[in-house]
């Protein structure tokens, strides 16, 4: 065979292998919500966990993946979904109207009065800014917030202090 044809050969098993060990996982959504509302009638640690009529509350610890020590002093913020869909992964996030939340000493962030909407939370950073992961499964952590909720996404863990 020629040079020319071994290329081709070459481009075509590549693709093959592509096509066959990277096939995605049909079976889970990166935009799945698998946080579920606690209902605000159940006792809260506190009362300032009560949302706003009409709003909600969402809550929970960010740590540092390799460290396991609190994310303190980090700046979160709600990104609201644009997607056509909701297996569109789009977002909008005007940092002077978002949800905002800092992250406390000890790793908790409570979002307040968060309008109802579909969410991604994102890990604030000038120069280097994420969205949180779902522990569970690795992807986008998603939350579709309904009014009069409490969401608590448990402890997040995140690569980047």
């Amino acid at each position: 065979m020629g040079s020319r044809s071994q290329m081709v050969w070459l481009v075509c098993v590549v693709m093959l292998l592509s096509l066959v060990c990277c096939k995605p996982d049909v079976g889970v959504s990166p935009l799945q919500s698998p946080p579920q509302p606690v209902s605000v009638s159940e006792p809260t640690s506190a009362s300032s966990n009560q949302p706003a009529p009409g709003t909600a509350i969402v809550m929970g610890i960010l740590k540092v993946e390799h460290t396991d020590q609190p994310m303190a002093g980090a700046e979160l913020y709600l990104a609201l979904h644009i997607g056509v869909d909701e297996d569109t992964p789009m977002y909008s996030l005007e940092p002077d109207s978002a949800p905002h939340a800092a992250v406390e000493d000890n790793g908790r962030f409570v979002f307040k009065d968060v309008p109802p909407g579909r969410y991604a939370i994102v890990v604030w950073n000038p120069f280097n800014s994420f969205l949180a992961l779902d522990p569970k499964t690795g992807l986008e952590l998603v939350i579709d917030v309904r009014p009069d909720q409490v969401y608590d996404v448990g402890t997040l863990f995140e690569p980047h202090p």
